[in-house]
């Protein structure tokens, strides 16, 4: 019961991350496209660079939990 409480939590903590990250990146691409032409590839290549830190983030901890 214990270890499934430990993955649990860990997937609520991974997608919470995910989540924040995704939107931190997103309104760091709206506020770099100021800059740029193409806003939408911006704003959606900075949402996804910050979500790829958060996964890599979290998968280490969560697959030493596996």
């Amino acid at each position: 019961m214990d270890r499934q409480l430990k993955l649990d939590t860990q997937l609520n903590k991974t997608a919470f991350d995910l989540v924040t990250y995704t939107t931190v990146g997103y309104f760091v691409g709206v506020a770099a496209s100021v800059f740029f032409k193409r806003r939408a590839f911006i704003r959606n290549l900075s949402a996804g660079v910050f979500a790829g830190f958060a996964f890599n983030e979290n998968q280490e901890a969560f697959n030493r939990q596996l």
